[in-house]
């Protein structure tokens, strides 16, 4: 059975869609469209036991692609047929955007290089005892509770030292819950890296925490890694995308991706992983991963 926001999302391709151009006419869809539609569809459907709210269109597609699963079900098959999924777009009152699938994809949200931890990924334990005892046992299971944990125990810096390529020689967290014109990036934190010949760079890392419940969505990584370079007093030509995500009781998955640079930011499409690793705190932390 279709969600609403699937009716929404086909009412809002198909109002695009010229049949004799086999085209859409604009493939963005900005806030004031979504508000519109979900309020097109309040009108059209006033049996609904609860009408879908048009509060915070910014998160109107967001909410729908969280779960790749669900997304997946609920993408409309004939949108599909012609060729189409679609992607997060923020800035300039953008919501979304109807984007046209690759060639050889059957889905609308394939499964690409966020993967899950794999047998060969690597393990390690972390400690968590020099948290204060009451931190440990009233942890909450949201993602702000979890980006503190991994700033506080310095998992960040643990990753780089340990499993990246890269030659960090001091990073600093900046700050958390960055404020974007319609989303936010979880943490920031300025890396200095040897870059060979006694050269140093500065490097900004920002940071996106995931839930259990919740998965890595590649294109969100990478747009939250192009917004920094549009923050004020970001200087910084290079921004390496990490993800954390809770994978189970007191366990994250730590994703270092391929850098962006400045200079190809606007026409990079796509993201590589450069190194993973699980991490376990002990003793266990309440609300990570459970």
């Amino acid at each position: 059975m279709s969600s609403s926001k699937t009716e929404i999302i086909k009412s809002l391709f198909f109002e695009r869609w010229d049949d004799a151009e086999n085209t859409l006419s604009s493939s963005l869809v900005t806030l004031a469209d979504v508000t519109k539609a979900i309020r097109d569809y309040n009108e059209q459907h006033p049996q609904q036991k609860r009408l879908v709210s048009d509060a915070n269109p910014a998160n109107f597609f967001k909410d729908f692609v969280r779960k790749r699963s669900s997304s997946n079900t609920n993408w409309p098959q004939s949108m599909l047929d012609k060729g189409y999924t679609g992607r997060q777009v923020t800035g300039g009152n953008q919501c979304f955007e109807f984007i046209p699938i690759r060639p050889g994809q059957t889905q609308p949200f394939p499964e690409n290089q966020v993967l899950p931890p794999g047998p060969h990924t690597p393990r390690q334990r972390i400690e968590s005892i020099s948290m204060p005892l009451a931190s440990r046992r009233l942890g909450r299971r949201d993602e702000p509770w979890l980006i503190q944990v991994i700033v506080r125990q310095r998992v960040i810096e643990t990753h780089f030292s340990l499993f990246s390529s890269r030659k960090f020689v001091q990073i600093d967290h900046v700050q958390m819950s960055v404020k974007l014109a319609h989303s936010e990036i979880d943490a920031l934190f300025l890396g200095i890296e040897d870059v060979g010949s006694k050269a140093m760079q500065e490097v900004i890392i920002c940071c996106e925490a995931k839930g259990l419940r919740d998965d890595v969505l590649e294109n969100q990584i990478l747009r939250q890694a192009q917004a920094v370079f549009k923050l004020k007093g970001v200087s910084q030509n290079i921004v390496i995308p990490m993800a954390i995500k809770a994978i189970g009781r007191s366990r994250v998955h730590v994703i270092e991706f391929d850098a962006v640079e400045r200079q190809h930011s606007e026409t990079t499409t796509s993201l590589n992983i450069a190194s993973d690793a699980v991490y376990e705190f002990v003793p266990p932390i309440e609300g990570v991963g459970g």
